[in-house]
């Protein structure tokens, strides 16, 4: 068992700006998954559905002080024409475009059906994460916040499995992911991460910190629903991209403000044993201290 640690600690890393073409993203980034979250509620709660629209447009409209899109037309039309639930809706539509051009930030509001804007990092990730997290918190102000937590759940493990990615077919092993890892400049990431194979079959990897949604959402106070949207979908994203056989364990996490998030990947046609190492592990889980950290495996 060798520990090893990648990437690097970066300052200012939200503050970078980035390429980014808002046409090209706007469907894979924002309004698929709204789309899917609209059909999910239709069909499990068709009693609110009327009410949560309503609640969610409210919603967006209130983040937003400028009506960037007043009707749907032009490019962004052929993008709704694909959508099955979200066409039904004119106003959600319009209140989420407005919404997704306000989080980006640009200082020329029209630059957005161009090709190519520039925006800080920051924003990129707000655009990513935040409608997710506002469709969440609309839904608990509806119903009852337990209820809506569950439905989340279950919306966002759907989503991944209906969602398979187009690369999961070159996943080969645990052991090879790994591998590849710790191949090439391993410094260049601004993920800083702790690795090993506790065994085989059993990939582990702390994450020491999260420059991205952790960083991008430190100001929003509802730990629970930013937990559910951020780090939830892990469980079934991990598997959506490797096999069906590999599942994914995470005790700690930084968005819950542990000092580090946890993981291990298992293999279960190796091992079907889930059991996730104690705290004690992970708190000595750092290159150099591989000994020390042993004496607290499988305890």
């Amino acid at each position: 068992m060798k520990f090893t640690q990648t990437g690097t600690f970066k300052e200012n890393y939200l503050k970078e700006v980035v390429d980014f073409k808002p046409m090209e993203n706007i469907e894979i980034m924002f309004l698929d998954k709204l789309d899917y979250f609209i059909g999910f509620v239709a069909k499990e709660k068709p009693e609110i559905i009327t009410e949560y629209i309503s609640n969610l447009v409210k919603k967006y409209q209130g983040f937003v002080e400028v009506e960037f899109v007043k009707n749907i037309s032009g490019e962004i039309k052929k993008v709704i024409a694909k959508l099955k639930n979200l066409k039904q809706y004119t106003n959600l539509t319009i209140a989420s475009l407005n919404y997704f051009i306000h989080l980006l930030q640009l200082k020329d509001t029209n630059a957005w059906e161009t090709s190519e804007v520039q925006i800080s990092r920051k924003a990129l990730i707000q655009v990513w994460v935040y409608h997710s997290y506002y469709f969440l918190e609309t839904l608990v102000e509806t119903i009852d916040r337990t209820e809506a937590m569950k439905l989340f759940k279950r919306y966002i493990t759907q989503y991944y499995m209906a969602h398979p990615p187009s690369g999961r077919d070159k996943f080969v092993s645990l052991e090879k992911r790994l591998e590849d890892r710790l191949s090439g400049d391993t410094t260049s990431s601004e993920w800083v991460l702790v690795h090993t194979m506790l065994e085989e079959g059993k990939y582990a990897f702390k994450n020491k910190n999260c420059p991205t949604l952790v960083d991008t959402m430190k100001d929003i106070p509802d730990v629970e629903l930013k937990y559910l949207v951020c780090c939830y979908g892990d469980y079934a994203k991990f598997r959506a991209t490797t096999n069906d056989h590999i599942i994914l364990t995470m005790e700690h996490t930084l968005m819950e403000a542990d000092p580090y998030c946890s993981r291990v990947l298992h293999d279960t046609r190796i091992d079907y044993d889930l059991r996730h190492p104690p705290k004690e592990f992970w708190d000595n889980f750092e290159p150099g201290n591989e000994e020390e950290a042993k004496k607290y495996y499988k305890k």
